[in-house]
Parts: C-alpha cells; structure tokens; sequence
C-alpha cells in the first residue's frame, strides 16, 4: 500500500445532551469550530480483507481531531488506532493537518506521523484524507459508511470493557468506575498489566456536544510497560460518550490517552 492511507472517509456527525436518545447535530454559526465540534462514527469495508470495522472520532470546539480507528481481523481482535492532530487553515468547508502534525499510534508499537485534508465539513458530517500513514495490515481503499451519533454527559458509575495500548500489542478487560469527585471532576483507580492507573475526566462546557478532558497518571512499577524507568508518566486527552451497541447496555465510554509524542492508551466500555 503507498503512503496514502483513509483516501475517503465519510463521517456522520450529532449532538445530544444528558441522556437525549434523539441526536440534535452540531449548531452551524459563523465559526467553524462550532460546526464541527461533536463526536462522529462510522463503519469501515475494506476491499480484499476479511473483516470489517469502525472508527469513532471527536473534534473540539478549539478544532483537535481525536479518533480510534477499531480494526477486527478475522479471529475478532481489536486493536484501536490512535489519531491525533490539530486542525488549521479552517475555511466555511474545510480544513488540515499540516504533516507531521497527525499522530497514528498503532498495534505493534507502531508510531507514525503524517498529515491530513478535510473537506465538505458540515453541521452533518465530513471527509478527511490521511497522508504520510499506512494502516495496520496495509488496508486497500477503506470506505466510510456514516451514522450519526448523540454524545451524553454523565461519566458515573461502571464501564465494562477493554483497554488497549499498543505498546504491548494487548488488549486488556476492564472496568473502569467512575465517582464524583465533589469539585466537578469524576475519577478512576484501576490497574492492568503491573499499571496503576489514576484517571480524572473533567467535564468541557459544550452543552450540544458533551465530552470530557481526561488526565491520566501512570505511578513508578518497573513491571509495568509503560515505567520502565522507574518514572511516573502523565497522559492527556478526551472522553466521551455516545450510545452503546452492546445488547442490554446503553451507552459506551471512549477515552482516549497520549503522550507528548502520541503513544499512548485507549478504552472502550460499556454500562
């Protein structure tokens, strides 16, 4: 595959506050931010390959593009790439990521930079372009179906799921479980693979749109992958939560997790 990766990706774009069921989509006003601020899905058909997957993203009101990109190969794995990148040369329609401005963190500690183009931006949707990054298992010509998805504003209580980072190439089961801190903020302890994790998702004032800033400490263990320098190590970024797919749930929490070079952590769970 060349270096150009995601040529066409269709996405779908909605609002939602509380816990609405109805999507409201993203307000159009005079500043592009506000169009394009709110979460996004879609599905992904890969020509040639045996499996099908999804892809989440987020863009905020100060124009960063967060997303995963869920692979499921064909014995039913998940591994999420991790996108990051900040948005500039923002028009009525479009937009880009000066190269090496995105950051691609992908299974098998693959660490990647490029850039991107977005185009036919919306209050519904756009279409982004990826280039300077080859996807995991080289995909030919994946294609974007859209759906529109609601983002809600409560973070408490369990989320049963699976954390992965991709510096271990391993997915991990977890529950996360959030309480309220007192001070506007909810918080998180739990562990994986000799990691102490301390997470605190603070909750961003976009009332159409609802997300969170999310702040991770990772505490000193030479066992664990991530500290193996007996340093602790501190990650940033976003949560969100949009509605479940799962049977018997009815919504699902996304958090995404970088360093400062763009490794970093994502989960996926579900209450």
């Amino acid at each position: 595959m060349g270096a150009l990766a995601c040529a066409a990706a269709l996405l779908t774009s909605c609002g939602g506050q509380g816990s609405s069921t109805t999507p409201s989509g993203n307000q159009t006003t005079s500043s592009q931010s506000s169009t394009l601020a709110g979460g996004y899905q879609g599905t992904v058909s890969s020509d040639g390959n045996a499996y099908t997957s999804d892809f989440v993203s987020f863009v905020t009101p100060s124009l960063v593009w967060y997303a995963l990109y869920y692979l499921r190969s064909s014995d039913a794995s998940i591994y999420p790439a991790i996108f990051k990148g900040q948005l500039s040369s923002v028009s009525t329609s479009t937009a880009s990521i000066t190269s090496p401005g995105l950051t691609a963190f992908q299974f098998g500690n693959r660490l990647s930079t490029g850039g991107a183009t977005l185009s036919n931006a919306s209050a519904s949707g756009y279409q982004i372009a990826l280039s300077g990054i080859t996807l995991t298992n080289n995909q030919v010509n994946p294609s974007f179906q859209p759906t529109t998805m609601a983002t809600y504003s409560t973070p408490t209580g369990s989320w049963a799921g699976t954390l992965t980072d991709n510096l271990s190439s391993a997915s991990t089961e977890l529950t996360l479980t959030f309480n309220s801190s007192g001070s506007g903020t909810f918080t998180s302890n739990s562990s994986y693979a000799n990691c102490a994790l301390a997470l605190t998702l603070t909750p961003e004032s976009q009332t159409s749109n609802p997300y969170f800033s999310a702040a991770l400490s990772i505490a000193t263990n030479t066992l664990c992958l991530r500290t193996p320098a007996s340093t602790a190590i501190t990650m940033s970024g976003i949560g969100f939560i949009h509605a479940s797919t799962v049977s018997g749930k009815t919504k699902r929490l996304e958090l995404v997790l970088t360093d400062s070079t763009g490794s970093g952590l994502s989960f996926r769970g579900d209450q």
